[in-house]
């Protein structure tokens, strides 16, 4: 008898709980399934049951992830093209399944499951901390939202000292970067202007000259002394090429003197008035003249290309020093570009901070304070914080007070 009591007593306690589970079930609201947007990314598996092995197998040929294109349709092998916009996951999953039963021919539709793999982002604006986009999951609210941006906007901390500071550097060292810059593009545009005239600049005097000046009259003054190398190289082989002119000049004239006996003597030697050995004699000295002779004028040949090479290594070294410069120049170009962006980002920054800090509430605004104004398809329009936003919603959050200081 005891344990019969027993018994009973536990089904009552069991009964009385389902009852109240039922109960608070039937009271809470009923969350109504997610429908499918456009450029949702799905996992999709597709089983059959094999008999004969009796398990599970697969289709590797269509399972997979795919993606709702913008108009709405999902592309799948064998199966076509589905409306899947709309549709929930269930409803999405009985339509593939009815389309390949039809299309392979089977007895039994095949088994599908279909996961939301990933979403469109919601974004979010406004009085929020963290501007931007947040991951959206299905059932997600306007309130989640706002929480997953960092809350509402306050206002500014210590800690907003200490990014002062950081920024006023930043656009301070910004500035004497590019002041930087510009004053090198002067120098290499004054340098270019001095190598056009043949200028040089003297080396500065006294101490009062910059490190960047002293390297400049250092780099000028060796180039000077380079020019002036191959000048007087120019000028000593000028000087090598004019003696053996002369010298050839000279081996000219004996060479005609020469060559005139040699003819006065044939004819008297044809007439029988001389001996054939001065007619030998002067032919012999002849050619040895001649000879001599052309080993000047290939030594003067050597010495005019080693003055062409002087004189064009000369005008080289200030060719290259051009080339250097533009070369640089067209570099400075792009960093002052570069460095002007920064400064104005710097500083822009460094202002909006400043002015936000001047206008920004001490106090954070409550939620009741707070507009959440969504943007679906072109529409805007106010909503509550637990309405349940879709894929690639704009969720706006505005206060009275807080929206202006935090744009």
């Amino acid at each position: 008898m005891t344990a019969r009591r027993r018994g009973g007593h536990i089904a009552q306690v069991c009964a009385l709980a389902v009852g109240c589970w039922l109960a608070l079930a039937s009271m809470a609201p009923a969350q109504e399934p997610y429908r499918l947007h456009a450029q949702d990314r799905l996992l999709i598996r597709v089983m059959t049951w094999d008999f004969r092995q009796n398990s599970m197998t697969g289709w590797e040929g269509l399972s997979g992830e795919y993606t709702i294109s913008p108009e709405g349709n999902l592309h799948l092998p064998l199966a076509g093209v589905l409306s899947a916009k709309g549709l929930t996951q269930e409803e999405l999953a009985d339509a593939i399944s009815d389309l390949l039963r039809g299309r392979a021919g089977l007895d039994e539709p095949p088994q599908l499951s279909i996961e939301l793999a990933a979403s469109l982002p919601v974004f979010v604006l406004g009085a929020v901390e963290a501007r931007g986009a947040v991951p959206f999951h299905p059932g997600l609210t306007a309130r989640q939202a706002l929480a997953l941006a960092g809350g509402i906007f306050r206002a500014p901390q210590s800690a907003d000292i200490v990014r002062g500071i950081m920024l006023s550097g930043e656009a301070t060292e910004a500035a004497d970067r590019l002041q930087s810059l510009r004053a090198e593009e002067e120098r290499i545009r004054a340098e270019l202007e001095a190598l056009s005239l043949g200028d040089v600049a003297p080396d500065p005097s006294g101490p009062d000259a910059d490190v960047q000046t002293r390297l400049q009259a250092a780099e000028r003054h060796a180039r000077q002394v380079r020019l002036d190398s191959y000048q007087d190289l120019q000028t000593v082989l000028q000087q090598r090429s004019d003696r053996l002119a002369q010298q050839i000049a000279l081996r000219d004239q004996q060479i005609a003197n020469t060559r005139k006996e040699l003819e006065d003597i044939t004819s008297l030697n044809e007439r029988g008035l001389t001996v054939n050995a001065r007619v030998t004699a002067l032919t012999t000295a002849l050619s040895d003249l001649e000879s001599r002779r052309l080993d000047l004028e290939i030594a003067q040949l050597l010495l005019d290309e080693q003055l062409n090479q002087a004189q064009r290594d000369s005008s080289t070294i200030t060719t290259d020093a051009v080339a250097e410069r533009l070369l640089r120049l067209t570099a400075l170009e792009s960093e002052i570009s570069a460095a002007e962006i920064r400064e104005r980002s710097a500083r822009a920054q460094f202002t909006a901070m400043m002015d936000a800090s001047g206008t920004r509430s001490s106090e954070a605004p409550s939620e009741a304070d707070l507009q959440f104004l969504l943007t679906r398809d072109g529409t805007r329009t106010q909503v509550q914080p637990d309405t349940v936003l879709a894929p690639g919603d704009t969720l706006d959050i505005a206060t009275p007070t807080v929206t202006e200081a935090s744009e």
